[in-house]
């Protein structure tokens, strides 16, 4: 069975070839650079969004218990 699935994407050429020569250099496939990619894209979106939060609770005088990364990315 599958554990994970399957996603097509759409890039200009530039940034395939780009893509392309990453992953050579790194001795991964292109799939492991694009997973590891959005993997840290979503890290920094869910970093991003504990610091808005944080500032929001801040400025308004009641701090909530900040949440972990994990716990943002279930």
């Amino acid at each position: 069975m599958r554990t994970s699935a399957i996603v097509t994407i759409s890039l200009p050429s530039r940034l395939a070839r780009a893509s392309e020569q990453a992953a050579k250099r790194r001795h991964i496939t292109r799939s492991e650079l694009m997973r590891t990619a959005l993997r840290n894209y979503l890290e920094e979106q869910a970093a991003l969004e504990t610091i808005r939060i944080y500032e929001i609770e801040r400025g308004g005088k009641k701090l909530k218990k900040l949440r972990s990364l994990a716990e943002l990315m279930s």
